[in-house]
């Protein structure tokens, strides 16, 4: 079990992926009764605020997987092969989504838990 100082010892190691601060506040959320609580870190900085899971799944392996799954669906708009993949988060939104451009056509795409589409219609 994951403990509330733990977890302070840990963000303070790890720079805020928006400003690259490594402050932050750490705050516990239990909003159900009989639920797991969230642990949820604030950058004192950019007030970016990143929720902190158990998951043990890297973005590395996720990076991978998606990596792979793009590569073997093709562009959406002309089914090449050659991709490149970023990863994006919209702050407004809190919206993270995969960027993917089609390397010989210029061809943008984003990948999400929605799916694959093209985007610019």
């Amino acid at each position: 079990m994951i403990t509330l100082e733990k977890v302070e010892s840990i963000v303070n190691h790890i720079p805020c992926p928006i400003c690259l601060n490594n402050r932050f506040l750490v705050s516990l959320s239990c909003e159900s009764p009989g639920s797991p609580c969230d642990f949820h870190a604030e950058c004192q900085h950019c007030h970016n605020k990143i929720l902190i899971t158990q998951d043990t799944k890297s973005m590395e392996e996720m990076w991978l997987t998606i990596n792979q799954t793009i590569k073997e669906q093709g562009c959406p708009k002309c089914g090449d092969k050659k991709l490149s993949l970023e990863f994006l988060c919209d702050l407004e939104s809190e919206d993270c989504f995969f960027i993917v451009k089609c390397k010989d056509n210029g061809h943008y795409s984003r990948f999400n838990n929605a799916g694959f589409r093209y985007l610019f219609h």
